[in-house]
C-alpha cells in the first residue's frame, strides 16, 4: 500500500516537473546586424536597444548590444524597422531602416546632422554667443 501511495505521488508531481521544461531549436537565418560606435570609434558595448516595427508601440525585440557594440535581429517580414539604442548617461540614437522579403537592408535614413555639421553648428553658436557678449559690453561701455 505504501509503495502505491509513493508511486501515486510521484506520478502526480511528474506533470508539474514537465511544465518547467524548455524546448529549443537551433537554426540560421538572414539577420540584420548593426554595429554602434561613438564618434571616437569606441564601442557602444552592453547598452540597451529596442527594435520596433513601424507603427507599433511594443518592441519586436529588446536587449543589450554585445561586447563589440553589435545589435542583431531577424525581421519576420519586409518593411520599416525603428531602432533605438541608448545608454544610461543619455547617449544614443534613433533611426529607421527598411528590409526586403529576404531580410536584407534596402534603405536606412541618414542622420539630420552628421558629425562635421554638428561641429560647424557648435562653433557658430560659440561665435554668436561671444558676438552678443561683445555687443553688450560695447553698449555698456559707451553708456558710461
Amino acid at each position: 500500500m505504501r509503495i502505491r501511495y509513493i508511486a501515486l505521488l510521484l506520478f502526480a508531481y511528474a506533470g508539474a516537473v514537465g511544465a518547467h521544461g524548455l524546448q529549443r531549436s537551433v537554426g540560421t537565418g538572414q539577420a540584420v546586424v548593426i554595429t554602434l560606435a561613438d564618434d571616437e570609434g569606441g564601442r557602444f558595448a552592453f547598452e540597451a536597444y529596442e527594435v520596433y516595427r513601424t507603427g507599433e508601440d511594443r518592441p519586436f525585440q529588446a536587449g543589450q548590444s554585445d561586447r563589440l557594440g553589435r545589435i542583431a535581429f531577424l525581421p519576420d517580414q519586409p518593411g520599416s524597422w525603428r531602432i533605438r539604442a541608448f545608454s544610461k548617461d543619455g547617449h544614443g540614437l534613433d533611426f529607421t531602416l527598411t528590409t526586403d522579403a529576404a531580410a536584407k537592408v534596402v534603405e536606412t535614413d541618414k542622420p539630420l546632422i552628421d558629425r562635421h555639421a554638428r561641429q560647424v553648428v557648435g562653433i557658430a553658436a560659440l561665435l554668436g554667443l561671444f558676438g552678443c557678449l561683445a555687443v553688450f559690453l560695447k553698449r555698456r561701455q559707451s553708456s558710461t
